[in-house]
């Protein structure tokens, strides 16, 4: 066991942190998925309870685009839903930013600064999630938000993720040499 960690970061947390947090993790569970068909579709059959002089003849172009536009306004209002859920999630999280220095061993990362976890072992994670800007990693207690502006050497973020899913991390990409060139002429 090396006496060092292998990376050492500090870095603040905001609010921003948290929404691509969960913006990253928010999937609609089968339920979820249930309730918002039945939404559209309630959306779609109030529709039809507009009277015939407006929206002319059940089944003409003129009624289908009716139903259409109002299950269209139903989805719209449904991801605003989403959306305003993910941010006030988010604001509970982090009320002001906070400050966070990381240490990362083979086994674990030490965290000061969180005020909830201190030591995280690879072994309590039950997700990692990997996206462009961020590595979360989902353990029983919280959520632990690592920002890749945090890592600037090119590929720590990675061989993290990789450690703490327990792959072998990804080799370093070899310099290809071109092959030599014969400045002879060619044979005839």
């Amino acid at each position: 066991m090396p006496d060092e960690p292998l990376h050492i970061a500090t870095f603040t947390l905001t609010r921003a942190d948290s929404l691509a947090y969960e913006q990253a993790a928010g999937r609609l569970s089968p339920l979820g998925v249930i309730a918002l068909i039945c939404w559209l579709g309630l959306c779609g059959a109030a529709a039809l309870l507009v009277p015939d002089d407006w929206a002319g003849p059940r089944l003409s172009m003129t009624s289908s685009l009716l139903v259409l536009v109002a299950v269209a306004v139903g989805y719209v209002v449904a991801l605003l839903l989403i959306a305003l859920r993910q941010w006030w999630r988010a604001r509970r999280r982090f009320r002001r930013p906070s400050e966070v220095t990381v240490s990362d061993w083979p086994d674990r990362l030490d965290l000061v600064g969180t005020g909830k976890l201190d030591a995280v072992r690879f072994a309590d994670v039950r997700r990692s999630i990997l996206t462009r800007t961020h590595l979360f990693l989902e353990t029983d207690e919280d959520v632990i938000i690592l920002p890749r502006r945090a890592f600037p050497e090119e590929g720590t973020i990675e061989d993290m993720a990789a450690r703490i899913e327990g792959r072998p991390a990804a080799p370093a990409a070899v310099a290809a040499t071109p092959p030599p060139v014969d400045p002879g002429p060619p044979s005839a």
